[in-house]
């Protein structure tokens, strides 16, 4: 069974914080653009090959 990663931006104070449901977390980032893309780089890694993203 393949576990679903579900990625979240979090802000605290002048910070951001992209985060997963499989455990995965990112560095603190003043940069909300960067935090997301942050996420986004981890999807991306986590998506088997030859699979279409949704």
């Amino acid at each position: 069974m393949s576990r679903e990663h579900q990625v979240t931006v979090d802000e605290r104070g002048s910070f951001t914080f992209a985060h997963c449901t499989c455990g995965w977390s990112a560095p603190a980032r003043r940069s909300r653009d960067r935090s997301r893309r942050d996420a986004t780089e981890h999807l991306a890694e986590e998506q088997p090959a030859g699979t279409p993203r949704p």
